[in-house]
Protein backbone atom coordinates (compact mmCIF):
# COMPACT_ATOMS: atom_id res chain seq x y z
CA UNK A 1 0.00 0.00 0.00
CA UNK A 2 1.38 3.38 -1.04
CA UNK A 3 1.51 6.35 1.37
CA UNK A 4 0.88 9.98 0.51
CA UNK A 5 1.64 12.82 2.95
CA UNK A 6 -0.71 15.77 2.98
CA UNK A 7 0.55 19.18 4.16
CA UNK A 8 4.03 19.46 2.63
CA UNK A 9 2.87 21.24 -0.52
CA UNK A 10 0.55 23.46 1.52
CA UNK A 11 3.46 24.47 3.75
CA UNK A 12 5.51 25.55 0.73
CA UNK A 13 2.65 27.55 -0.76
CA UNK A 14 1.83 29.22 2.57
CA UNK A 15 5.44 30.27 3.15
CA UNK A 16 5.70 31.78 -0.34
CA UNK A 17 2.32 33.49 -0.01
CA UNK A 18 3.10 34.83 3.44
CA UNK A 19 6.39 36.27 2.24
CA UNK A 20 4.60 37.99 -0.64
CA UNK A 21 1.99 39.32 1.82
CA UNK A 22 4.66 40.87 4.06
CA UNK A 23 6.41 42.34 1.02
CA UNK A 24 3.18 43.91 -0.27
CA UNK A 25 2.41 45.31 3.17
CA UNK A 26 5.81 46.99 3.38
CA UNK A 27 5.70 48.39 -0.16
CA UNK A 28 2.16 49.74 0.11
CA UNK A 29 2.51 50.76 3.78
CA UNK A 30 -0.52 48.80 4.87
CA UNK A 31 -1.00 46.60 7.92
CA UNK A 32 0.27 43.05 7.43
CA UNK A 33 -1.80 42.02 10.44
CA UNK A 34 -5.02 43.25 8.88
CA UNK A 35 -4.18 41.50 5.60
CA UNK A 36 -3.33 38.28 7.40
CA UNK A 37 -6.55 38.37 9.42
CA UNK A 38 -8.49 38.67 6.16
CA UNK A 39 -6.62 35.95 4.27
CA UNK A 40 -5.60 33.39 6.92
CA UNK A 41 -8.56 31.05 6.08
CA UNK A 42 -6.76 30.38 2.77
CA UNK A 43 -4.44 28.11 4.79
CA UNK A 44 -7.41 25.86 5.54
CA UNK A 45 -8.43 25.93 1.87
CA UNK A 46 -4.93 24.88 0.83
CA UNK A 47 -4.73 21.97 3.27
CA UNK A 48 -8.30 20.88 2.47
CA UNK A 49 -7.63 21.27 -1.26
CA UNK A 50 -4.49 19.15 -0.98
CA UNK A 51 -6.49 16.40 0.75
CA UNK A 52 -9.20 16.48 -1.93
CA UNK A 53 -6.59 16.50 -4.70
CA UNK A 54 -4.85 13.40 -3.38
CA UNK A 55 -8.18 11.67 -2.76
CA UNK A 56 -9.33 12.41 -6.30
CA UNK A 57 -6.05 11.70 -8.09
CA UNK A 58 -5.42 8.39 -6.37
CA UNK A 59 -8.99 7.24 -5.86
CA UNK A 60 -8.43 4.20 -8.09
CA UNK A 61 -5.26 3.23 -6.25
CA UNK A 62 -4.76 1.55 -2.95
CA UNK A 63 -3.07 4.39 -1.00
CA UNK A 64 -2.94 5.52 2.57
CA UNK A 65 -3.19 9.29 2.98
CA UNK A 66 -1.28 10.54 6.03
CA UNK A 67 -1.37 14.08 7.30
CA UNK A 68 1.99 15.78 7.59
CA UNK A 69 1.25 17.12 11.05
CA UNK A 70 4.77 18.44 11.43
CA UNK A 71 4.51 20.53 8.26
CA UNK A 72 1.11 21.88 9.26
CA UNK A 73 2.42 22.74 12.72
CA UNK A 74 5.50 24.47 11.27
CA UNK A 75 3.31 26.53 8.93
CA UNK A 76 1.08 27.74 11.74
CA UNK A 77 4.07 28.40 14.02
CA UNK A 78 5.91 30.45 11.40
CA UNK A 79 2.78 32.44 10.59
CA UNK A 80 2.08 33.19 14.27
CA UNK A 81 5.70 34.17 15.04
CA UNK A 82 5.98 36.42 12.00
CA UNK A 83 2.65 38.06 12.73
CA UNK A 84 3.77 38.64 16.30
CA UNK A 85 7.05 40.23 15.20
CA UNK A 86 5.36 42.36 12.57
CA UNK A 87 2.70 43.36 15.06
CA UNK A 88 5.38 44.57 17.47
CA UNK A 89 6.95 46.54 14.63
CA UNK A 90 3.64 48.18 13.74
CA UNK A 91 2.92 49.17 17.35
CA UNK A 92 6.39 50.71 17.67
CA UNK A 93 7.52 48.46 20.53
CA UNK A 94 10.53 47.10 18.64
CA UNK A 95 11.69 50.58 17.68
CA UNK A 96 11.32 51.69 21.31
CA UNK A 97 13.34 48.72 22.56
CA UNK A 98 15.98 49.42 19.93
CA UNK A 99 16.10 53.07 21.01
CA UNK A 100 16.48 52.08 24.66
CA UNK A 101 19.38 49.75 23.86
CA UNK A 102 21.22 52.35 21.79
CA UNK A 103 20.37 55.33 24.04
CA UNK A 104 23.11 57.30 25.78
CA UNK A 105 23.17 60.07 28.35
CA UNK A 106 24.47 63.41 27.10
CA UNK A 107 25.29 66.19 29.57
CA UNK A 108 25.01 69.87 28.63
CA UNK A 109 25.84 72.92 30.72
CA UNK A 110 22.95 75.34 31.14
CA UNK A 111 24.02 78.94 30.45
CA UNK A 112 24.65 81.19 33.45
CA UNK A 113 21.88 83.75 33.92
CA UNK A 114 21.29 86.72 36.22
CA UNK A 115 17.89 88.26 36.94
CA UNK A 116 17.66 91.63 38.66
CA UNK A 117 14.92 91.91 41.30
CA UNK A 118 12.84 95.00 41.87
CA UNK A 119 13.21 96.56 45.30
CA UNK A 120 9.49 96.17 46.02
CA UNK A 121 9.72 92.35 45.91
CA UNK A 122 9.18 90.92 49.41
CA UNK A 123 8.54 87.24 48.68
CA UNK A 124 9.92 84.64 46.26
CA UNK A 125 7.89 81.53 45.38
CA UNK A 126 9.84 78.75 43.66
CA UNK A 127 8.01 75.90 41.88
CA UNK A 128 10.29 72.93 41.25
CA UNK A 129 9.52 70.45 38.44
CA UNK A 130 9.64 66.66 38.55
CA UNK A 131 13.03 64.98 38.28
CA UNK A 132 15.02 68.01 39.35
CA UNK A 133 17.85 68.37 41.87
CA UNK A 134 17.83 71.96 43.08
CA UNK A 135 20.97 73.41 44.68
CA UNK A 136 20.26 76.73 46.41
CA UNK A 137 22.17 79.36 48.32
CA UNK A 138 21.43 82.76 49.85
CA UNK A 139 23.36 85.88 48.95
CA UNK A 140 23.36 89.55 49.95
CA UNK A 141 22.87 90.70 46.34
CA UNK A 142 19.38 91.69 45.21
CA UNK A 143 19.32 89.36 42.21
CA UNK A 144 18.67 85.78 41.10
CA UNK A 145 21.67 83.83 39.80
CA UNK A 146 20.94 80.63 37.85
CA UNK A 147 23.00 77.87 36.20
CA UNK A 148 22.97 74.10 35.96
CA UNK A 149 23.42 71.01 33.84
CA UNK A 150 21.01 68.99 31.73
CA UNK A 151 21.26 65.22 31.28
CA UNK A 152 19.33 64.08 28.21
CA UNK A 153 18.89 60.42 27.31
CA UNK A 154 18.58 59.76 23.57
CA UNK A 155 20.17 57.90 20.64
CA UNK A 156 22.73 60.53 19.61
CA UNK A 157 24.07 63.95 20.49
CA UNK A 158 22.24 65.71 17.63
CA UNK A 159 18.85 64.56 18.94
CA UNK A 160 19.88 65.54 22.45
CA UNK A 161 20.67 69.09 21.32
CA UNK A 162 17.22 69.39 19.74
CA UNK A 163 15.63 68.54 23.09
CA UNK A 164 17.43 71.35 24.89
CA UNK A 165 15.22 74.23 25.96
CA UNK A 166 15.96 77.82 25.02
CA UNK A 167 15.19 78.90 28.57
CA UNK A 168 15.36 76.90 31.82
CA UNK A 169 14.17 79.51 34.30
CA UNK A 170 11.12 81.74 34.20
CA UNK A 171 10.65 84.70 36.55
CA UNK A 172 7.37 86.60 36.76
CA UNK A 173 6.41 89.38 39.14
CA UNK A 174 2.96 89.88 40.61
CA UNK A 175 2.62 92.69 43.11
CA UNK A 176 5.34 92.25 45.72
CA UNK A 177 5.87 88.55 44.88
CA UNK A 178 8.32 87.01 42.42
CA UNK A 179 7.37 83.61 40.98
CA UNK A 180 10.17 81.37 39.71
CA UNK A 181 9.45 78.22 37.70
CA UNK A 182 11.30 75.72 35.53
CA UNK A 183 10.20 73.66 32.51
CA UNK A 184 9.13 70.05 33.06
CA UNK A 185 12.35 68.26 32.09
CA UNK A 186 10.88 64.76 32.49
CA UNK A 187 9.33 64.91 28.99
CA UNK A 188 12.83 64.65 27.51
CA UNK A 189 13.53 61.23 29.00
CA UNK A 190 10.20 59.56 29.72
CA UNK A 191 10.21 57.55 26.47
CA UNK A 192 13.03 55.47 27.97
CA UNK A 193 11.48 55.09 31.44
CA UNK A 194 14.87 56.09 32.77
CA UNK A 195 14.69 59.53 34.25
CA UNK A 196 17.90 61.45 34.69
CA UNK A 197 17.26 64.39 37.06
CA UNK A 198 18.49 67.79 35.96
CA UNK A 199 20.75 69.77 38.31
CA UNK A 200 19.76 73.42 38.77
CA UNK A 201 21.82 75.92 40.77
CA UNK A 202 19.94 78.90 42.15
CA UNK A 203 21.12 81.81 44.30
CA UNK A 204 18.54 84.17 45.83
CA UNK A 205 18.64 87.22 48.16
CA UNK A 206 18.79 86.32 51.86
CA UNK A 207 16.38 89.05 53.00
CA UNK A 208 13.27 87.81 51.13
CA UNK A 209 10.50 85.53 52.31
CA UNK A 210 10.91 82.25 50.40
CA UNK A 211 8.48 79.43 49.59
CA UNK A 212 9.77 76.34 47.77
CA UNK A 213 7.25 73.79 46.58
CA UNK A 214 6.70 71.24 43.85
CA UNK A 215 7.78 67.70 43.07
CA UNK A 216 11.56 68.00 42.86
CA UNK A 217 13.78 65.01 43.61
CA UNK A 218 15.95 66.85 46.13
CA UNK A 219 16.87 70.23 47.54
CA UNK A 220 20.43 71.01 48.62
CA UNK A 221 20.41 74.30 50.51
CA UNK A 222 23.55 76.17 51.60
CA UNK A 223 22.73 79.05 53.94
CA UNK A 224 25.25 81.54 55.23
CA UNK A 225 22.51 83.70 56.63
CA UNK A 226 18.75 84.30 56.36
CA UNK A 227 16.85 87.44 57.26
CA UNK A 228 13.31 86.19 56.72
CA UNK A 229 11.06 83.10 56.89
CA UNK A 230 11.32 80.12 54.54
CA UNK A 231 8.79 77.35 53.75
CA UNK A 232 9.92 74.16 51.97
CA UNK A 233 6.99 71.97 50.93
CA UNK A 234 6.73 68.56 49.19
CA UNK A 235 10.35 68.10 48.12
CA UNK A 236 11.64 64.51 48.01
CA UNK A 237 14.65 65.01 50.28
CA UNK A 238 16.08 68.16 51.84
CA UNK A 239 19.71 68.75 52.77
CA UNK A 240 20.72 71.98 54.54
CA UNK A 241 24.20 73.23 55.37
CA UNK A 242 24.26 76.02 57.94
CA UNK A 243 26.88 78.28 59.43
CA UNK A 244 26.95 78.02 63.20
CA UNK A 245 26.49 81.79 63.45
CA UNK A 246 23.14 81.75 61.61
CA UNK A 247 20.14 83.26 63.36
CA UNK A 248 17.29 80.85 62.56
CA UNK A 249 14.87 78.26 63.86
CA UNK A 250 14.27 75.10 61.79
CA UNK A 251 11.11 73.04 62.13
CA UNK A 252 10.74 69.84 60.08
CA UNK A 253 7.67 67.61 59.88
CA UNK A 254 8.51 64.07 58.71
CA UNK A 255 7.14 60.51 58.88
CA UNK A 256 9.50 59.24 61.60
CA UNK A 257 12.56 60.22 63.62
CA UNK A 258 14.86 58.19 61.33
CA UNK A 259 14.16 60.75 58.60
CA UNK A 260 15.93 63.48 60.62
CA UNK A 261 19.65 63.09 60.00
CA UNK A 262 22.90 65.08 59.86
CA UNK A 263 25.21 66.36 62.58
CA UNK A 264 22.57 68.68 64.03
CA UNK A 265 21.10 67.81 67.44
CA UNK A 266 17.43 67.43 66.66
CA UNK A 267 14.79 67.91 69.33
CA UNK A 268 11.88 65.65 68.33
CA UNK A 269 8.25 65.38 69.39
CA UNK A 270 5.44 63.23 68.04
CA UNK A 271 2.39 64.95 66.60
CA UNK A 272 -0.83 63.86 64.91
CA UNK A 273 -2.15 65.08 61.59
CA UNK A 274 -5.89 65.44 62.26
CA UNK A 275 -6.75 65.79 58.57
CA UNK A 276 -4.87 62.67 57.38
CA UNK A 277 -5.24 60.85 60.74
CA UNK A 278 -1.55 59.90 60.69
CA UNK A 279 1.29 60.18 63.18
CA UNK A 280 4.15 62.55 62.34
CA UNK A 281 7.41 63.54 63.97
CA UNK A 282 8.37 67.18 64.39
CA UNK A 283 12.06 68.02 64.60
CA UNK A 284 13.31 71.37 65.89
CA UNK A 285 16.65 73.18 65.77
CA UNK A 286 17.45 76.62 67.19
CA UNK A 287 20.41 78.85 66.36
CA UNK A 288 20.93 82.33 67.76
CA UNK A 289 17.65 83.83 68.96
CA UNK A 290 15.69 81.89 66.31
CA UNK A 291 14.18 85.04 64.86
CA UNK A 292 13.79 83.65 61.33
CA UNK A 293 11.90 80.41 60.71
CA UNK A 294 12.56 77.64 58.19
CA UNK A 295 9.57 75.28 57.96
CA UNK A 296 10.07 71.95 56.16
CA UNK A 297 7.25 69.60 55.13
CA UNK A 298 8.93 66.60 53.49
CA UNK A 299 8.02 63.07 52.47
CA UNK A 300 11.65 62.01 52.62
CA UNK A 301 14.76 62.70 54.67
CA UNK A 302 15.74 66.04 56.13
CA UNK A 303 19.48 66.36 56.70
CA UNK A 304 20.96 69.35 58.51
CA UNK A 305 24.70 69.78 58.90
CA UNK A 306 26.20 72.67 60.86
CA UNK A 307 29.53 74.05 59.66
CA UNK A 308 31.97 75.59 62.11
Amino acid sequence: MKKRRVGTISMGIVLVAFGVLIFIAQINKVSAINLSIKFWPIILFLIGGEILWYSYKYKEEDINIKYDVFSIFIVLLIVIINLGIYGLMETGIISKVSSMISAETFTFEIPYEEIEINKNIEKIIINTPKHCNLNMSSEKNNKIVFSGSADIITENKEKAKKLLNDKYINAKESGNTLYISFPDTSIHNNRYNNFSPYDFNLSIPEDKKVEIKGQGESLDLALDNVSNDWIIDDIGSVKIRLKKSINARIEALVHDSHSLIGNAQWKTTETKNEIEDTEKVKGELNYGDGKNNIYILSGGEVEVNVLE
